[in-house]
């Protein structure tokens, strides 16, 4: 279960930032080249300068730059241990004004299985990345995105009544991703009422998993170089933002796969394999035939599982419903049912693998596969020639992925985009060493 401790967090401090907005940015791993000029044309002191730094040695420049900004008074510490709350106001496309809150602590590390449970799987290269950054500054400058599951909003409500008196110590916008208000929370009995709630609870990764792992790799080369220590350390300690699975504001979004490169092959040969494995539905290529082929994707009966597919050269929009699931358990006879009865699971295993010969093993943003959270979107890339074939899912429910989670195994990479992204540069972790 969950050991959760309060820490003195490095913020930016008021007297030196005029405006919160303009220092903070999304996750380093959603951020393109072209955003990446433009968070530093904002500021300076732009979190990204330190998270996502551009120079050809961040591992030397960084160290310095996030010392010179202690140094400066840029960044201060809290005067106490504390938990802090954090408030995300965000609207989706039906421009509903929607509010997820949690809290950011840190909680010991452990390999997964124990009470920390991940459900992806991860790249070395991002994950070697975030281990040389921690390693060359001895911190952690954004959260982990984590959940658990409670039925009564017991943890935020007491914090958003014990804050609601006093404005927040931060408050920033960052786009899509709403409007992020922090409070520092310092009350000892509050801190102890959280910290013995969530010693029961299980804490399931939902975005961050590259971090995470880097952490554990951090704790581990720490505790070798320390001989005498306990594993009490702060650098056996991560830094997480934790959100109640049942509360509405948490939202996952879908994450639909374009396919730019496709061996050659007749529509008919193709045709004849798609029939021999799915019940297929098709639409015409049309506006009319769009909406209801997204209707239907959208919104299957019962528990069937359904993909949408869209094949440059084809006029059709096509629903795929798998014939027959024991396809699957063929082709992945040592995969866990929980992770076969996924959407992902059939496009990834049988359709783009065994059907078409794309690999999707290992790859995230290659030349051949690319991901989109915007259905239309990806539809509009097949019509204009951008690539050969866009591919409409569905997100697992939050109820797959703990399923899967406590089974030990892991989704295919962008399986899940848990909305909205937490902002980095809100507060940051310095790790006690």
């Amino acid at each position: 279960m969950a050991k959760i401790f309060p820490f003195r967090g490095l913020t930016y401090d008021p007297q030196k930032i005029d405006d919160f907005s303009s220092v903070v940015a999304p996750p380093y791993d959603v951020i393109s080249p072209e955003y990446q000029a433009e968070l530093y044309d904002r500021s300076p002191r732009n979190v990204v300068r330190i998270d996502f730094c551009r120079d050809p040695d961040p591992y030397d420049t960084v160290p310095k730059r996030f010392r010179e900004w202690q140094e400066d008074g840029i960044l201060v510490l809290e005067d106490a241990p504390a938990i802090y709350y954090l408030s995300q106001e965000y609207r989706l496309q039906d421009g509903i004004a929607r509010e997820r809150r949690g809290f950011i602590a840190l909680t010991a590390i452990e390999d997964f299985g124990g009470g920390i449970h991940g459900h992806e799987n991860t790249l070395t290269e991002p994950r070697e990345d975030r281990l040389k950054l921690m390693l060359a500054c001895d911190a952690q400058f954004s959260s982990i995105l984590a959940l658990y599951t409670d039925e009564k909003p017991t943890l935020t409500d007491a914090l958003s009544e014990h804050v609601k008196s006093r404005p927040p110590k931060l408050e920033a916008s960052e786009g899509e991703y709403g409007t992020s208000r922090l409070w520092a929370v310092t009350d000892p009995g509050l801190i102890g009422m959280v910290q013995d709630a969530m010693s029961r609870q299980a804490v399931f990764i939902a975005d961050g998993h590259h971090r995470y792992e880097a952490a554990c790799g951090y704790g581990r080369r720490r505790m070798a170089e320390r001989p005498g220590a306990t594993g009490e350390e702060g650098f056996n300690r991560v830094m997480m933002y934790f959100a109640n699975l049942q509360e509405e504001g948490v939202v996952i979004l879908p994450t639909h796969r374009l396919v730019r490169e496709l061996p050659d092959a007749p529509m008919e040969e193709l045709e004849q394999k798609l029939q021999h494995h799915f019940h297929v539905e098709e639409f015409s290529r049309d506006a009319d035939g769009r909406r209801r082929f997204l209707d239907t994707v959208r919104n299957p009966e019962g528990d069937q599982r359904l993909v949408g597919a869209c094949f440059g050269g084809d006029s059709r929009y096509l629903a795929l419903r798998i014939r027959d699931s024991e396809t699957l358990h063929h082709l992945a006879p040592d995969m866990g049912p929980e992770l076969r009865s996924l959407d992902v699971t059939t496009l990834h295993l049988l359709l783009m693998e065994h059907i078409l010969g794309v690999s999707t093993r290992g790859a995230v943003n290659t030349d051949a596969v690319s991901y989109t959270h915007d259905a239309e979107e990806a539809l509009a890339e097949v019509e204009s020639g951008g690539c050969r074939a866009a591919f409409i899912l569905n997100p697992p429910t939050a109820g797959e992925m703990i399923s899967v989670s406590l089974k030990g195994e892991k989704m295919p990479q962008k399986s899940t985009y848990f909305f909205p992204k937490l902002v980095t540069g809100l507060v940051i972790h310095k790790v006690e060493i």
